[in-house]
This record gives structure tokens, sequence and C-alpha cells, in this order.
């Protein structure tokens, strides 16, 4: 699997998207970070190495650090490479009206997802690494929001607050709410919670 190594590296250079070296990428990517959910679950993460990680994933170590730090980077990149294809999938909706977006983040698919994965949830905040994870949340979902009111006339602040300042408003609002209603173990449907958050959150 070393042999990948060269690869990888290309990546930063020109290497197209959906080529074979980038699917090659991606698929190492994949595979490092299922790894590291199905050993989540297994034992605590504090006491997960990167060799359980390389054997677990078939990948070599050159490889691994070719991509990734170590542990701690591998999943806050992956949470944000997620909460990227989210933004995607919600993007490929098209959920637009003549008014603009009617959302400005992927809050029902995020919801969605965390309730799936709510024993490696539950494993993260064990092993206290969710105060990282959630503001990787914040950065990253800060971006997208500011990206679709940047986009939409319709949808910006009418220049009372600066775009910036309202998609870091709008983000960690929607980090606050993701981590109360797991807090309190999902009290309401992804949908209502969706719906909840452009109420309050919706740019005027």
């Amino acid at each position: 699997m070393d042999k990948a190594g060269p690869v990888v590296r290309k990546r930063t250079g020109t290497v197209p998207a959906g080529s074979v070296d980038d699917r090659r990428v991606r698929r190492t990517q994949e595979a490092l970070i299922f790894a590291l959910i199905h050993l989540v679950l297994e034992k605590r993460y504090d006491a997960i190495t990167i060799q359980d990680l390389l054997d677990r994933a078939d990948v070599g170590r050159s490889t691994f650090y070719s991509h990734f730090r170590g542990k701690d980077d591998l999943l806050l990149k992956s949470w944000e490479r997620l909460l990227e294809a989210l933004d995607r999938e919600m993007d490929q909706r098209r959920e637009v009206s003549e008014s603009g977006p009617r959302r400005v983040a992927p809050v029902r698919e995020l919801f969605h997802h965390v309730a799936k994965m709510k024993p490696f949830h539950q494993a993260l905040a064990r092993a206290r690494m969710l105060d990282r994870i959630y503001q990787g949340g914040v950065n990253q979902l800060s971006r997208t929001i500011a990206r679709r009111l940047a986009a939409s006339p319709s949808a910006k602040t009418s220049g009372r607050v600066p775009t910036p300042v309202a998609a870091q408003a709008y983000a960690g609002a929607l980090v606050a709410m993701l981590r109360w209603w797991v807090d309190h173990d999902a009290p309401y449907t992804p949908e209502w919670m969706d719906e909840t958050y452009h109420v309050i959150c919706r740019p005027t």
C-alpha cells in the first residue's frame, strides 16, 4: 500500500477531480475514516494507535502521513468533508425560491447523520473530543453559510450585519442546537429542528 504515497502527494498539485488518482486518494481516505469509526466502537479513542488504523484500513504509514498529521487530524478533516458533502447534497436538491434559498445550512441532513452515528458520538464524548469537533463544525459551516449568503442578494442581511459575522452567528447557532438535541436524546425530529433553525436564523 505504500505505493500509493506518491499518488497522494500529487493531489496537492494538479490531480483532476474524478481522475483515477483522485478516486484512489478518496478511497484511501474513506478506508481510514471507516477504520477509525469501527475501532472507536471497539475500544477507547485514546487507546487507538496509528498502527491500529493502518492495519484495519490496509494502508501504509507513508500514505497515512501524506494525508493526515495524526489520528485527531483524520477525525477533524473527515468531519469537515462530511459537512461539505451534506452541503452539496442540499445544493443538489435545488431548494430555492424566487425570494432566495429556503435554507442556508443542511440542518436535517446533519441531524439525521448524527442520529445514525449515536454510539460513535458517545464514544467521542467520553474521549473529550466533542469540543474540538463542534468548533471545527462552526468553522466549516460558517464558510458554506457565508457562500450562500453572498450568492443570494435576497438572503443577505441588507447591509446591517457583515456577511462573515452573520455566517459565524448562524453556524454557531446550528452547532449549539445540535449539541442541545444530542444531549437531550433527540426530542424532536431532524425535520422539525431544520424548520425551527431556519425560523430562528433565516436572514431577513
